[in-house]
């Protein structure tokens, strides 16, 4: 057990009660939005006197009791009133709040921002403008009505066909209990389209609240958000759009897609307004680049939106953050923040039907070297789209896919800790415990968290070395019904395989299709001695040491 003990300051200063809402929206005139985006810091949180009981969600409560977590963590005091005030007054601008930060945003220009730093409450300021770029790739299709069409069938039946996500449904887990704050753009239709009628009529949408304006309606605006939510808990007459119908929501609008720059303080109020709120798991299709970061800054420690993750995922949450739509910039690439946060879930997206990565999607690893994304999923979907349907691409919806397995699994496992569902996740994926930078763990699976095994596939590699190449033979036993067992003829499927490096990092990764072979030479031209060749091929792996070349 946690030790804990009521942490209240006194100082000579205002004394701030709760309860206290974790963002605030101080209006004032004159200066208004003009200037560049800052965040001030605060020195303390001397003589605040917080009451956890008045301030969280009863769900909040009983998630940081569950986890030992102390109620009276200074990280959730709210901030001074009369340091906020002081701030917005000086800048004349709204004043967006972060207690976990001990910060406030406000848009002024630098000589004031000199100035502030000045201030003897003030620790320091920072600039904070950011480029928010959507995880979605490219346009999207409109069927048109809400009826599926013919050539969407199959993509429909995928996106839940593979993650096995029948064996959730057929034994009645569909997220029940489960609170999921969805961050995004907008919700427009939401409220009336028919894939949500269910979430409506049920209560399931448990809040709401749009940052950018400072009001409840969020089912304005943009509809990528619908699409995305849709992709959780979506319900049509044919079927699943989404397995976590069952689940409660909490649906955050952060971003404005319209404009050019877009900053991340929005992100923030948001994940503690979530928290607040005593959501379970977080959705987030959104990721930071441009302006404010660099690629070598994507090392989950940087940005304050990968430190606010960090943070919330120490409050018990399950963060699931889109890889970002990067794969194509030769100039980036890689992980987009939050998503490049260790305890962030990070999901990179597969295209349809190869279910190999899509082009687009980001790869790993991390700036400082860890692996990243952690698994994928499928990122083009059938999506509600305000009054109709679409099919959209982008590592968007390959996110929410898995928010929607995670709140199943967690309904499943009740007792389990973020992080256990985290790495149980993992652990289910296709691919485990082989991974690379471009899939991760693979796809989730269902199945593996249930006792299914009457008939399963088992292959076998046989690996020769020689003095310039490494000859892998595969081989495949079909354990049948009856427990004898037969060979299976090899058919087109996908070998993948790393080359490994001594430090553990990967140094290059590759997936081939077989198209019937069981056999495949690899030169040892651009291979080292020492380095660690590992195979994959349908849940079965084998390595081997690379050893003096010609």
């Amino acid at each position: 057990m946690i030790s804990c003990f009521l942490f209240i300051l006194f100082s000579v200063g205002n004394i701030v009660s709760t309860p206290v809402p974790p963002f605030q929206f101080c209006q004032h005139h004159g200066a208004g939005y003009g200037g560049q985006g800052f965040w001030v810091f605060f020195t303390d949180k001397d003589g605040v006197v917080f009451d956890p009981y008045l301030f969280f969600d009863e769900k909040a409560i009983e998630r940081r009791l569950s986890l030992d977590l102390c109620l009276y963590d200074t990280l959730d005091f709210p901030v001074r009133t009369d340091y906020k005030d002081s701030v917005a007054a000086l800048t004349g601008s709204s004043v967006v709040v972060s207690r976990w930060l001990n910060a406030v945003h406000v848009y002024t220009d630098r000589g004031m921002a000199y100035y502030l730093e000045d201030l003897p409450f003030v620790r320091k300021v920072r600039p904070a403008t950011t480029r928010l770029l959507p995880a979605t790739s490219g346009t999207y299709d409109n069927t048109g009505n809400l009826f599926l069409e013919p050539a969407d069938t199959a993509l429909f039946q995928e996106q839940i066909r593979h993650l096995s996500a029948a064996y959730f449904t057929q034994n009645g887990y569909d997220g029940e209990g489960i609170r999921i704050a969805v961050f995004d753009a907008g919700f427009r239709g939401v409220n009336t389209h028919p894939a949500f009628r269910h979430l409506k009529s049920n209560g399931q949408i448990v809040g709401t609240w749009d940052f950018h304006r400072g009001r409840k309606n969020v089912y304005t605006s943009s509809a990528h958000g619908t699409m995305v939510l849709s992709a959780i808990a979506g319900l049509l007459h044919e079927g699943n759009l989404g397995i976590a119908t069952g689940a409660e929501f909490l649906l955050a609008r952060t971003e404005i897609f319209r404009e050019p720059l877009a900053e991340e303080q929005y992100w923030l109020a948001a994940v503690e307004w979530a928290d607040q709120k005593g959501a379970d798991i977080i959705n987030s299709s959104l990721g930071y680049v441009f302006h404010r970061y660099f690629p070598e800054e994507m090392d989950g420690q940087t940005s304050l939106v990968a430190r606010a993750a960090h943070i919330a995922a120490g409050k018990g949450i399950l963060v699931v953050n889109a890889a970002g739509n990067m794969g194509n910039n030769q100039q980036w690439r890689i992980i987009v923040t939050p998503a490049d946060a260790d305890s962030v879930l990070t999901v990179g997206a597969l295209d349809f039907p190869s279910l190999l990565r899509a082009d687009y999607s980001s790869v790993g690893p991390t700036a400082d070297g860890r692996m990243k994304p952690n698994v994928s999923a499928l990122g083009t979907v059938v999506a509600a789209n305000r009054r109709r349907l679409a099919t959209p691409s982008g590592t968007s919806f390959a996110a929410p896919l898995i928010t929607g397995f995670a709140a199943c699994l967690w309904q499943m496992y009740p007792s389990w800790t973020n992080m256990q569902v985290f790495q149980a996740i993992e652990r289910s994926g296709s691919l485990y415990p082989y991974y690379d930078y471009a899939h991760g763990y693979g796809t989730p699976q269902a199945s593996y968290f249930f006792d299914d095994h009457t008939r399963f596939v088992s292959p076998r590699f046989d690996i020769r070395q020689s003095n310039d190449s490494v000859k892998v033979v595969i081989r495949e036993q079909i354990t049948r019904y009856d427990g004898g067992e037969q060979e299976k003829k090899i058919i087109d499927d996908y070998l993948y395989y790393h080359i490994k490096n001594r430090d553990g990092g990967i140094d290059a990764y590759f997936v081939v299709d077989l198209e019937g072979a069981n056999k495949m030479r690899l030169s040892k031209e651009n291979m080292k001695e020492g380095q660690t060749v590992l195979f994959h091929y349908k849940g079965y792996t084998a390595a081997v040491r690379i050893e003096g070349r010609w």
